[in-house]
């Protein structure tokens, strides 16, 4: 028996290619680390597909050398349009039976692949890995406890900040990608979280595996940490198309809770590229709609009390403009 499931595992493995979807944008600086941890991973029945969203540096000449050199890396390009689209282009050249992605500035565990390739079963359609956090010699190791959940209830938890809603360090079954996925339009920060809780809607079962198999390196010029209010906006921007999309499914009412947890959680997400003030509509129409006692004890306690006192911030600067 116990060599019937090894077997099986080992036959998922070796049957299904993958596809690795990875949006460039002036990114020649990081795609030898990130193709290198290609390299050595230990399955090798994989397709990697770059799309170059207009880059203007030298990337492009960088990744059709790549391309000569292995035939497993493909490379597409397309006038800058952002990353959404290009993941979106890259899923539409994907040939494999799984899909994962992969930003150009991060890399992969040796055994990343084959590790979420074998979780698959019958009824999985998602599985999500733990993952490290690397900031210069700093690592900070994100650890799940592995289990296996019905959609509905992981939905839930990622709506409370129990698991994260990025897309990457997770593997989907390509059919998820058929239904029809909706793209945010002019959102730049927050469009990760509303394709990925698509998925989610799309999928039967997710299963979580503790293995940090991603590396997400932090550089201090990236996206991330760029203060503006415009990209404060554009976050709670975000929550509303989510909940747009979630009103759409039959079981809105009941996860009514969840999603004003979800927009406390962008609220508090949207600080650290600026406070905006109480008064601001957005602001202004999360607080009125979700701000409340269930709400707040869904999200993580420290989440909770940030929220509290930034929104207090929020008040004083509102005041202070009056």
């Amino acid at each position: 028996m116990v060599i019937r499931s090894l077997f099986s595992n080992y036959h998922i493995i070796m049957s299904y290619p993958l596809s690795i979807i990875i949006p460039c944008y002036n990114s020649e600086q990081y795609i030898v680390s990130c193709v290198t941890s290609l390299f050595i991973q230990t399955y090798h029945d994989w397709e990697a597909i770059f799309v170059n969203d207009g880059s203007k540096d030298n990337t492009l000449n960088i990744l059709t050398n790549y391309a000569l050199q292995d035939q497993r890396i493909k490379m597409y390009s397309q006038s800058n349009q952002g990353t959404a689209k290009a993941r979106e282009y890259g899923i539409s050249k994907a040939t494999g039976d799984f899909i994962t992605f992969l930003d150009v500035d991060d890399t992969l565990q040796e055994n990343a692949l084959e590790q979420m390739l074998r979780a698959f079963d019958e009824d999985t359609d998602i599985v999500v890995s733990g993952f490290n956090i690397v900031k210069g010699q700093s690592v900070r190791r994100k650890i799940l406890h592995p289990c296996k959940l019905p959609s509905m209830d992981y939905l839930k938890k990622v709506l409370c900040g129990k698991y994260g809603w990025e897309l990457c360090a997770k593997m989907y079954r390509k059919e998820l990608f058929t239904t029809s996925i909706k793209i945010t339009q002019g959102i730049r920060i927050g469009e990760d979280a509303a394709v990925f809780i698509q998925l989610v809607c799309a999928s039967r079962q997710v299963k979580i595996l503790s293995e940090q198999v991603y590396n997400y390196i932090q550089y201090a010029q990236s996206a991330s940490h760029i203060r503006s209010e415009k990209y404060a906006e554009e976050t709670l921007q975000a929550a509303f198309f989510i909940e747009d999309i979630l009103k759409n499914t039959h079981y809105y009412q009941k996860i009514k809770p969840e999603i004003d947890a979800m927009f406390l959680l962008f609220y508090s997400n949207s600080t650290r590229r600026s406070i905006l003030g109480a008064a601001h509509p957005f602001v202004r129409t999360i607080m009125r709609k979700h701000f409340k006692f269930s709400a707040i004890t869904r999200i993580p306690l420290y989440k909770a009390i940030y929220v509290l006192l930034i929104y207090c911030l929020s008040l004083v600067k509102s005041s202070n403009y009056e």
